[in-house]
C-alpha cells in the first residue's frame, strides 16, 4: 500500500517538474529585453561572470570587433513569476538597442550553468514596452487606509496584457510572447 502512494507520489512530482518553464527551445523563435550593452571592458574583470562571456563569445565566433561596435547585449525574458532565461544576444549589423528594449531572437542556442547562450538578435518588437516598469507603486499610507499592503499592482494596458510576467517586482516580457 505504502509502495503505491509512494508511485503515485513520484508520478505525480515528475509531471509538476514537466509542467516547470524552461528555456525555449533550440531552432525557435523567443521575445527578450535587453538588459545592458556588453562593453570591452566588461570582458577585462577576472570575475567568473567575465569568464564565462568572453568564453561564450569566442565560442561562437564572435570578435572584437562585434563588441566594440556594441552590437552585444545582455537579454533576459520571464519563463514564469520567479524564472528567467537569458544570456547574450548579438544585434544585425548596424543596430542598436536601448536598454528595456524588446527584440526577437533565434534561439540556436540555450546555454546552461555554465556556459552562456549567445543568439542573433533578429528585429526589434516596438510594440511591446513594458519591459523594466515597475509593477507596483509604494503607498505611504496605507495602514490609515486600513489596507494590509503598502503596494498596489500597476495594471498593463490591454494591448500589453498577458505579454508580460511580474519577476523581481517589475515586468518582463515573456519569453513566448
Amino acid at each position: 500500500m505504502i509502495r503505491r502512494h509512494r508511485l503515485a507520489f513520484n508520478v505525480i512530482a515528475l509531471g509538476l517538474l514537466g509542467a516547470c518553464a524552461s528555456a525555449p527551445p533550440v531552432n525557435s523563435m523567443a521575445t527578450v529585453a535587453v538588459q545592458a550593452t556588453v562593453t570591452p571592458g566588461d570582458l577585462l574583470a577576472s570575475d567568473s561572470r567575465a569568464i564565462q562571456m568572453k568564453s561564450a563569445l569566442q565560442a561562437a565566433g564572435i570578435n572584437a570587433d562585434v563588441i566594440s561596435a556594441g552590437r552585444v547585449v545582455r537579454v533576459a525574458c520571464a519563463t514564469m513569476s520567479d524564472g528567467t532565461w537569458g544570456g547574450l544576444g548579438v544585434l544585425p549589423e548596424g543596430a542598436r538597442a536601448a536598454n528595456d528594449s524588446v527584440w526577437r531572437v533565434r534561439v540556436l542556442n540555450v546555454g546552461d550553468n555554465d556556459r552562456e547562450a549567445v543568439n542573433p538578435l533578429t528585429a526589434p518588437v516596438p510594440a511591446l514596452n513594458w519591459s523594466g516598469k515597475a509593477a507596483y507603486t509604494f503607498v505611504p499610507n496605507w495602514r490609515e487606509l486600513g489596507r494590509s499592503s503598502n503596494l498596489d499592482p500597476v495594471p498593463l494596458p490591454s494591448d500589453q496584457a498577458g505579454r508580460y510576467l511580474v519577476v523581481f517586482s517589475r515586468y518582463l516580457v515573456r519569453c513566448s510572447s
